[in-house]
This record gives C-alpha cells, sequence and structure tokens, in this order.
C-alpha cells in the first residue's frame, strides 16, 4: 500500500516547486523590469535548490516507489518520461540562473524578451512535469493507493 505519508514529502515539493514558478511568473510579467539583486539571488538559489538538487532524488523516489513494476511496459515508460521531464527542467533551471546570476559560471546578459521567453518555458514546463508526475503516480499505484493518498495526489492537481 501507498498512503499518504509515503507521498507527503514529494507532494510538499511540488508545492513549493509551484511557489517558485508563480514567483518567476510574476518576474515574466515585471518585464523589461528586472528582479532586484537580492530576489535574483533568492530565486537562483531557489532554482537550485528545489530543482536542480532535487531531482535525482524524485527519480530514485519513484524508482523505488514502483520497483515491483519496472517490467510493465507502461510504468518503464512513464518513468522514462519523467525522468526526461526531471532532466528539461534542470537544463531550464540551470539556463535560467546562468541569464539571471551575473557571478553564475556560463553567466551571459540576454534582452527581456529572450529571458521572458526563457521564464515562462522553465514555469510552464515545470508545471506540466509535476502534473504528469501526479497523474503518473494515481496510474501506475492504481489500488494501492490508500484513499487519503489518492485525495493528497488529486487535490494537489485540482490546484494546479
Amino acid at each position: 500500500m501507498i498512503d499518504e505519508i509515503d507521498l507527503v514529502g514529494l507532494v510538499a515539493d511540488h508545492a513549493a516547486a509551484e511557489r517558485l514558478c508563480a514567483r518567476l511568473e510574476a518576474c515574466a510579467d515585471q518585464l523589461p523590469q528586472r528582479p532586484a539583486p537580492a530576489e535574483i539571488g533568492d530565486l537562483c538559489a531557489a532554482l537550485q535548490s528545489s530543482i536542480v538538487d532535487h531531482v535525482e532524488s524524485e527519480d530514485r523516489f519513484l524508482a523505488t516507489m514502483f520497483a515491483h513494476d519496472l517490467r510493465d511496459p507502461l510504468c518503464h515508460a512513464l518513468l522514462d518520461h519523467i525522468h526526461t521531464r526531471h532532466v528539461a527542467c534542470t537544463v531550464l533551471a540551470q539556463d535560467l540562473i546562468a541569464s539571471l546570476d551575473a557571478t553564475a559560471p556560463g553567466h551571459r546578459t540576454i534582452c527581456a524578451e529572450a529571458l521572458g521567453y526563457m521564464l515562462r518555458c522553465f514555469f510552464d514546463g515545470c508545471r506540466a512535469a509535476m502534473a504528469f508526475e501526479e497523474l503518473a503516480i494515481v496510474v501506475l499505484a492504481g489500488t494501492r493507493l490508500t484513499r487519503e493518498a489518492r485525495a493528497l495526489l488529486t487535490g494537489r492537481l485540482a490546484a494546479a
């Protein structure tokens, strides 16, 4: 069985990533005005901790949760797709850090239009990846989800 307590960490991480997406969306809405240096530092730190440093542990969590199902082609395909979306989110986050933080390796100053496009690609992609992951868990776990665990995931999906 997969209980609510098994998913609380994942759902909390997704909620934190959603808050980051909302902050980045607000930045995109304010362009061509760029965020203040302190806000840039906070955003870059959040991108690093919530996305870049996090996706590997989330991939491991899912592989462990569905270890007995990995021979199922659907399970394998869904977990591969989730991993691919994690890689894409990581690359987008690293590109944003390099574009926002003047001290970051590979920093380059880009025009407001390009930054807006990068921001929107990131938060749209990140939100889609989280929703896909939550739906995949519902599908793959099936009847192994307790009522509370299913409610936790469907609540997240409904709020998205």
